[in-house]
């Protein structure tokens, strides 16, 4: 039998692929006709049709493209289709759809995952790990070994049950110095016994405490983003202080599961009985979640005045009909809470705060005064939306729309900048737990508020190194406000 190659063509229309041969030399161009795909399919036989093993092969990547082809925000971006290898591995084809504007700078911020990853990814609202958050920072005259400065430790979590508490400095696990190669052991890992430590303001060092801190094997934590809350009264300043982590419904990250949004409700509810009349919104762990968790936050902060107002609007691409679709400080919202009627708002950031955060602080602005102290924000103006095909295994969740608030402003994709700077990353004396008022960022905040200085702020800087290697929180990160 004589072997040959011949060119072989499938048209794709939806999801119909109707078959035509062609005899003459292989090529590898891709044929856009009449708005109608043309695939180049081979076959190296003795004219057998396999134009159905074909399609086979190519049909994640068309269902890729016709998703992206519709709801992508910036759909004019997208290659033509006879520039695109729809034989590619699918997750190599879906970033070559990609605009060059989605990102800041960095990786894009529409993902693609198999349904496992992606149904089993949560904005740390139900995580197998320790229930550590911590941050590298490098060893004094050691270059290759780190000490883990400890962020929070979630409730009712190993790290917790083992007495780590923010400020703590992971020395050693199983008496081995923490490397770039071993560190990820931070995240979740079996039992293992901790070298602990302390900073000594004195001797300017890390100093370990004598007892080894023991902890248990990661498991299934809930991380509850309502974290802390607590008033202060300050003269005729009642001031509120809320730590919220992250913008999601509950551990299954299911809008029908609203276990924290009803913690938030139950915290609204003690800030309305201490009558505050000051707020800070602590939000310097808070990298994004749902659109519907910033509104129902942002509707308990709001003036009363403002309720049933537009909170911002979406903008979505011309193919999608209404191309802008409104969000509001809906009341009904707070069924359950109470809206506490601020007229000021003092936001606590760092360089991890990022998505929602950033879209509760720009649709209040309109509203209210917003002052940020802290670091200048991450810069993520956009929302995603995820498509999952079960068939496929495959879940995409391309940017969709960018987001406003009512006053037509989206102009943070570089970030929001603090009214005043502070680095809690490079402070040592004053990383302090959430709640005591010598605290870096709540001290500042607080001075503002009574507009003089009680707190005995230290930002001188210190001999240790300070930079930071890696920063757990970045793991969780949402790419974007997340629609559905």
């Amino acid at each position: 039998m004589t072997h040959h190659r011949e060119f072989y063509t499938i048209f794709v229309v939806g999801d119909r692929i109707f078959p035509k041969f062609a005899a003459m030399k292989a090529t590898n161009i891709l044929l856009f006709l009449l708005g109608t795909l043309i695939i180049p399919l081979y076959l190296t036989s003795c004219g057998q049709d396999r134009w159905p093993e074909y399609a086979e092969q190519t049909k994640t990547d068309r269902w890729i493209d016709d998703t992206m082809r519709l709801w992508y925000y910036w759909d004019k971006d997208i290659p033509k289709s006879n520039v695109l290898n729809y034989f590619s591995e699918p997750f190599t084809f879906f970033k070559s759809l990609l605009s060059k504007k989605d990102g800041n700078g960095g990786s894009p911020f529409s993902t693609i995952d198999s349904i496992t990853t992606a149904t089993s990814r949560s904005i740390a609202s139900a995580d197998y790990s320790y229930g550590l958050e911590f941050e590298l920072k490098p060893v004094k005259n050691n270059d290759t070994a780190y000490y883990a400065r400890v962020l929070y430790a979630a409730h009712n979590s190993p790290a917790s049950e083992a007495s780590l508490k923010r400020g703590d400095w992971i020395m050693k696990m199983n008496n081995k110095l923490i490397t770039r190669k071993n560190y990820a052991r931070l995240y979740g890992d079996q039992a293992m016994e901790l070298t602990v430590g302390y900073y000594d303001t004195v001797n300017d060092t890390i100093m370990a405490y004598p007892n080894a801190y023991n902890i248990s094997g990661a498991r299934s934590i809930k991380d509850n983003p309502v974290f802390y809350y607590n008033t202060y009264i300050k003269g005729n300043k009642r001031i509120g202080y809320l730590v919220y982590n992250h913008f999601s419904f509950g551990p299954s990250d299911n809008e029908s599961d609203v276990s924290y949004n009803t913690e938030l409700l139950n915290a609204s509810n003690y800030f309305a009985s201490q009558q505050v009349n000051e707020f800070v919104l602590d939000l310097r762990y808070n990298n994004g979640g749902y659109i519907s968790c910033a509104q129902l936050l942002a509707t308990i902060l709001a003036p009363a005045s403002a309720l049933g107002a537009e909170m911002g609007y979406l903008e979505f691409n011309n193919q999608i009909n209404p191309q802008t679709q409104s969000f509001y400080l809906d009341q009904n919202l707070i069924s359950g809470g109470s809206n506490l009627n601020l007229s000021t708002l003092y936001i606590l950031t760092t360089d991890e705060t990022a998505s929602a955060s950033e879209m509760l602080i720009n649709c209040l602005k309109p509203y209210m005064t917003i002052k940020i102290i802290g670091e200048t924000t991450v810069g993520k103006n956009v929302g995603s939306k995820t498509f999952i095909n079960s068939e496929l295994q495959i879940a995409i969740s391309p940017i969709v729309c960018k987001i406003y608030n009512t006053k037509g402003k989206s102009d943070y994709a570089d970030g929001l900048t603090p009214d005043q700077i502070l680095y809690e990353s490079s402070n040592l004396a004053n990383f302090l737990p959430f709640g005591n008022e010598n605290e870096l960022l709540l001290a500042k905040a607080i001075d503002l508020i009574t507009g003089s200085s009680t707190s005995s702020i230290q930002t001188t800087p210190h001999s240790l190194k300070t930079t930071s290697f890696v920063n757990s929180i970045a793991r969780r990160a949402d790419k974007a406000v997340r629609i559905k």
